[in-house]
């Protein structure tokens, strides 16, 4: 007997019953991971442990938390799977959640944190701002990870033109916050205009060298603008708000510091449009699946699920166009600096503010080819004044 051949959609929907009704009131323990809290009030993250992780969300109308969710913390959280069919993945619709537990190295960042932002050292009306178009970048990280080929392919595809200074440093264990203080002292008596320090994500004990007081320290008087790329997009450390710049990973850094290219944002473009438009098919797709229930149970929890459907669709086009209009925003001010300074070297008038005079005769510029004693009266034209001056002879030594 041949099996029944149904659509894609059809076994997402088949699969989100059964999860849906069988899993409807859950309490699970574990450690958020991924963290996200979106501009319209949801909050997006991980649970996880040792052997499996599960996506989470809380929506906002469902947020009275009295404390601050954080990667690393371990929570019990109180809710219901669903199932999210554009992406064919299941996750967990908190309703609530408590903290299961804080470890001594979170209650250390945390206390940490507090005294620095009291001496002011992530203050914003400090941070220096990065160099446009810099000529050499100075680099510290690890000479053996990934990060130190992702930051330097990447400054070599975007921006040939610039010089990289790369100090390799400790980026975990013991002596490596001493080491990443030493590599920012003697990155910044380099001529790098811009320095970078970073590696690639990890434990919260991973990255503690980037939490120690002398590593920010050294971030905070340093003259020359820092970019702090340590970890990955929700993996923060106090040197990502002490330095004049944070980066969600070493790749981003180099992004950053090099400028865009009108190859990245047509390509940008084109993705985003195709994501768009395959995030439209889906909501089309549910929603022709949909009208062929009719039952008023089915009807009412539809609703429900499709206003979580078009909030998260909401915030996930939300996130594409500021990429898209930051993309356009970059281009065009790339393109007003370039014409702003081949005007300025075109003017002639530009060698009068050196201190360079031109000369003339009857208003004529007089070319260099040309012999003064040709003339009786030349015009010699300053910045600010014009003078006219009688040809008598020729003087034969010369400075040049």
């Amino acid at each position: 007997m041949e099996n029944k051949v149904i659509t894609v959609s059809q076994l997402t929907g088949a699969v989100k019953e059964i999860l849906e009704s069988g899993f409807s009131d859950i309490a699970l323990e574990g450690e958020i991971s991924n963290f996200k809290a979106h501009s319209s009030g949801h909050l997006y993250f991980t649970l996880k442990d040792e052997g499996a992780q599960i996506s989470a969300v809380m929506w906002k109308y469902r947020n009275h938390l009295n404390f601050k969710p954080v990667d690393g913390m371990k929570v019990i959280a109180q809710g219901s799977i669903s199932v999210y069919p554009p992406q064919g993945k299941y996750q967990i619709d908190v309703t609530s959640m408590l903290p299961a537990g804080e470890g001594d190295l979170f209650l250390a960042y945390e206390a940490l944190k507090k005294k620095l932002i009291a001496k002011g050292y992530f203050e914003e009306d400090i941070k220096k701002p990065l160099p446009r178009f810099p000529q050499s970048i100075g680099v510290a990280t690890s000479p053996t990870g990934a990060a130190i080929q992702d930051v330097i392919s990447t400054i070599r595809r975007r921006y040939k033109a610039a010089k990289i200074y790369f100090r390799p440093t400790l980026v975990q264990g013991d002596g490596a916050a001493e080491d990443i203080v030493k590599a920012i002292d003697e990155l910044s008596r380099t001529p790098a205009e811009v320095l970078i320090i970073g590696r690639g994500g990890g434990s919260l004990e991973d990255l503690w060298c980037f939490n120690e007081e002398i590593t920010i320290d050294a971030i905070y008087k340093c003259e020359k603008p820092i970019i702090s790329a340590v970890g990955h997009e929700t993996d923060f450390t106090l040197s990502d708000f002490a330095a004049d710049v944070r980066a969600a990973t070493p790749t981003a850094a180099a992004e950053l510091v090099t400028p865009i290219t009108a190859d990245d944002v047509r390509d940008f473009l084109l993705t985003s449009v195709y994501k768009m438009s395959k995030s439209t098919n889906f909501v089309l797709s549910d929603l022709k699946q949909k009208l062929g229930l009719t039952s008023a149970e089915k009807a009412s929890r539809r609703l429900h699920d499709k206003i979580n459907f078009y909030n998260q669709g909401l915030d996930d086009s939300t996130i594409n166009m500021q990429r898209i209009l930051k993309g356009k925003f970059h281009s065009i001010k790339q393109k007003v600096e370039s014409n702003t300074f081949i005007c300025r070297s075109l003017n002639p008038q530009a060698p009068l503010e050196k201190g360079y005079a031109i000369l003339k005769s009857n208003d004529r510029i007089i070319d260099n080819s040309k012999s003064l004693m040709k003339y009786k009266l030349i015009e010699i034209v300053r910045k600010n004044e014009t003078v006219v001056a009688k040809v008598e002879g020729l003087k034969q030594d010369s400075l040049f």
